[in-house]
């Protein structure tokens, strides 16, 4: 009897404080869009509750569609920040608001608002479209949804902040992928950029232990991957951090758009494989000590355990004859180097083959903090002839040194099957994020360090053509990552000199905050171009968030290990006996 006397108080409780107050709801209150135009002050509106968003400490409230003005560039909703304080409003809800109104960081909001007034239940105001760029500041507030399918572009704030960058009709690319640098590739970038906006968790959590977006959630085995489709997004049109985003509460995904396929689902022709791939700092700092945290790779143990599985599995599947590595740590050669420790693994991984790497016979190659290496199959090719380096010397001008602070490495292959040789070339090219100065940056879309790139890869072009192993082979084979997108002169100016670039169609191995586009390359001279049996890019990387790499939550074995194992994906070429 207690008990049901309970519930029913409770009932009774809850009841009364849900039931419309009469004397309280038919007061004076503003419209929400004549707030639009004026400054802090205090407010009272009526509005329907939108949503409750405890992720973002409020919840928001919009006019009726009744009340609404004929200004379209009035928005007719705003969030109602509660901090810690508890507001017990439910969606549909007609509500009555005193508190102050502000802008917060550019979000129409009101703060310090009293207890809600209740007056009853409404229909939610229909979702309005959320469009251009130029139009979303005119939402604020308000449900909106995005009328046409949008594309996944940049997962790179996913795992950190719970955002995910999309775009209306399809993929971005960087500007310099699709047409040469100057005013053209401008352009792209503003029309890029205007099509793109960013989808939010409802949360200003820094590092969410789940990552969730729309009623979907996604780990390692399961992720959201770029290029995949969305459709049907609705939400809550928020700005915060200097971003438009749309709080989103429903959308339908697309998964087979851009689905996850292993390194061994290629269907590569027969023939030994040249892989060249940047493995993203692979660092374990066996020359300074202590060798965690390093500087720009693995902070721990367990991450460093984790890349190197990442990686082995990667390479596992694509079973190179030879792989030209980029971001392995300069420390050197010997028993615990970066490059001995990752060849050791790799070499566990996979028995039928014999993996070793080339040593320069130096201490080091270079003075910078990364190297490039080349590593290869004994079982399937024998390295011959000399082991070449190209680094500029002191008396070289600031554009070479620049551009060769990594010096290359060449080394030359007999393939033990054909007996045909086969010379590669490893080049870690200057990146475009600090300035070499001196005239030697880009204003115009191919970015810092353009001229410097440019030489650099004019210079070892000229090295390979004087034959520095001394094997005297026409197949020759230049990989690396090159820092240039295929429309910038680093490219253009090899392609001009008779060297083939691989893959030759418009694809990516990166993809960066400008879009997608290809930065890794295998070059082939004209000997080696006729002997080419098959080229591609296998994307296990780049379309991955980073939250799924070796520093965030990965997973480091069973099907999604080899995925993110770098932020670059591996170009593959096989190469024939003929």
């Amino acid at each position: 009897m207690g008990r049901r006397f309970a519930l029913a108080l409770a009932a009774g409780l809850a009841a009364a404080a849900s039931a419309p107050a009469p004397g309280r709801c038919n007061g004076p209150a503003e419209p929400i869009h004549a707030l639009a135009g004026g400054g802090a002050r205090a407010a009272r509106v009526r509005g329907v509750v939108t949503a409750v968003m405890p992720g973002l400490r409020g919840f928001f409230v919009e006019a009726p569609r009744a009340r609404w003005d004929s200004d379209p560039a009035t928005p007719e909703g705003l969030f109602v920040y509660t901090g810690h304080r508890r507001r017990d409003v439910k969606p549909g809800e007609v509500v009555v608001l005193s508190g102050r109104y502000h802008r917060f960081h550019g979000m129409p909001e009101l703060s310090r608002a009293d207890q809600p007034v209740r007056c009853g239940r409404a229909g939610l105001p229909p979702p309005v479209p959320y469009g251009p760029a130029g139009d979303r500041g005119k939402r604020l507030g308000m449900r909106v949804r995005v009328a046409a399918p949008v594309a996944v572009d940049d997962l790179h704030d996913f795992g950190r902040y719970g955002e995910v960058r999309v775009s209306t009709g399809g993929r971005r690319r960087a500007p310099t992928a699709m047409t040469l640098p100057g005013p053209g590739a401008a352009g792209i970038a503003r029309a890029e950029t205007a099509r793109s906006l960013w989808l939010d968790d409802a949360s200003t959590r820094a590092h969410p232990g789940v990552l969730a977006l729309g009623g979907h959630r996604f780990d390692a085995r399961h992720p959201l991957r770029a290029g995949q489709r969305l459709a049907a997004v609705t939400g809550l049109a928020y700005h915060a951090f200097g971003r438009d985003l749309l709080e989103v509460q429903s959308l339908r995904r697309d998964a087979g758009a851009n689905p996850r396929r292993s390194p061994a689902s290629l269907h590569l022709p027969g023939g030994p494989r040249l892989v060249s791939f940047n493995v993203e700092n692979y660092f374990n700092h066996a020359r300074h000590g202590a060798p965690f945290p390093t500087e720009r790779g693995a902070r721990t143990a367990a991450q460093f355990r984790c890349q190197t599985r990442k990686l082995v599995a990667a390479l596992a599947g694509l079973r190179p004859a030879v792989a030209a590595l980029q971001e392995i740590e300069n420390d050197g050669y010997g028993r615990d180097g970066a490059i001995r420790t990752f060849v050791r693994a790799l070499d566990a991984a996979v028995p039928k083959a014999s993996y070793r790497f080339v040593d320069p016979g130096t201490p080091r190659l270079g003075t910078d903090l990364i190297a490039p290496a080349l590593v290869y199959d004994a079982r399937a090719v024998k390295r011959v002839g000399r082991v070449a380096v190209l680094a500029a010397p002191p008396d070289a001008s600031p554009a070479i040194r620049a551009g060769l602070k990594r010096p290359a490495l060449a080394a030359s292959f007999r393939v033990r099957a054909t007996g045909r040789t086969l010379t590669v070339a490893v080049v870690h090219l200057r990146s475009k994020l600090s300035s070499c100065g001196r005239g030697l940056d880009s204003y115009t879309g191919a970015g810092h360090c353009a001229g410097a790139r440019t030489a650099a890869a004019r210079r070892v072009a000229a090295w390979l053509d004087g034959d520095p192993t001394g094997v005297k082979t026409a197949a020759v084979a230049l990989a690396g990552d090159f820092n240039a997108y295929p429309h910038e002169r680093a490219v253009t100016a090899l392609e001009a000199s008779g060297w083939r670039r691989l893959p030759p169609g418009s694809g990516y191995t990166e993809n960066a905050s400008g879009g997608v586009g290809d930065l890794d390359y295998v070059f082939a001279s004209p000997g080696l171009a006729k002997r080419i049996r098959g080229a591609t890019v296998w994307h296990g990387d780049a379309d991955e968030a980073p939250a799924f790499g070796y520093a965030g939550r990965p997973a480091c074995k069973g099907p999604a290990a080899p995925f993110r194992a770098s932020d670059h994906d591996p170009v593959i070429v096989v190469a024939g006996g003929g």
